[in-house]
């Protein structure tokens, strides 16, 4: 009997759990990701040349972790931050192609807030448009952290610093999970992955 009441409770939570928007006031979300960023870099020895203590190195491959929370209805405020790298050689910069770029390893650290305009078109349509498992958004990151250059003797360390937009799209597989994607600028150019909703 103990077993069959524990299951009606976790049908009913799961049923009731599905009812609800993909992205609410009071939600949690944490987002792992795969992807690709570029940011900015501020040396205080000139390390970039004749482009001084400011530069806009290749993409780095990311790994991201991203929190947010809802604290309006449609608006989600949170960090983001994550480990990063690339290999030594040539790539795309800011002023064109650069040849002799070293390894990089960074942790960016910033701040991201989102409008999930998805949950406000639904509320105006007033029909079924999946907003319980679709999460539209857009919003804007702030960020610093710090990177380092193994191949430079001695070595190298720079300040990061990266502002732009990003729009995503969650989708929930289960009331829990669900698979995102987003694009930008700042901290990352496309990031994809899974996100929880705790």
């Amino acid at each position: 009997m103990k077993k069959l009441a524990l299951s009606v409770i976790a049908i009913l939570s799961i049923s009731l759990a599905s009812n609800a928007q993909a992205f609410e006031k009071g939600g949690k979300y944490i987002s792992l990701g795969l992807g690709g960023a570029n940011f900015w870099h501020i040396s205080a020895n000139g390390y970039f040349g004749s482009y001084g203590n400011f530069g806009y190195t290749p993409i780095t491959g990311q790994l991201s972790v991203q929190g947010e929370f809802g604290v309006h209805k449609y608006v989600g405020v949170g960090f983001t931050t994550g480990i990063g790298g690339r290999a030594a050689g040539t790539g795309i910069y800011r002023y064109g192609w650069g040849a002799g770029y070293s390894s990089e390893f960074n942790i960016p650290v910033g701040i991201i807030a989102n409008f999930h305009f998805y949950q406000l078109i639904a509320d105006k349509v007033g029909k079924d448009i999946h907003s319980d498992k679709l999460d539209v958004y857009a919003g804007l990151n702030l960020g610093s952290g710090v990177a380092m250059f193994p191949g430079t003797d001695p070595l190298q360390v720079s300040a990061l610093f990266f502002v732009g937009p990003q729009i995503g799209a969650r989708y929930f597989f289960t009331p829990k999970l669900a698979a995102n994607l987003e694009v930008g600028y700042g901290k990352t150019w496309v990031n994809g992955g899974l996100t929880f909703k705790l």
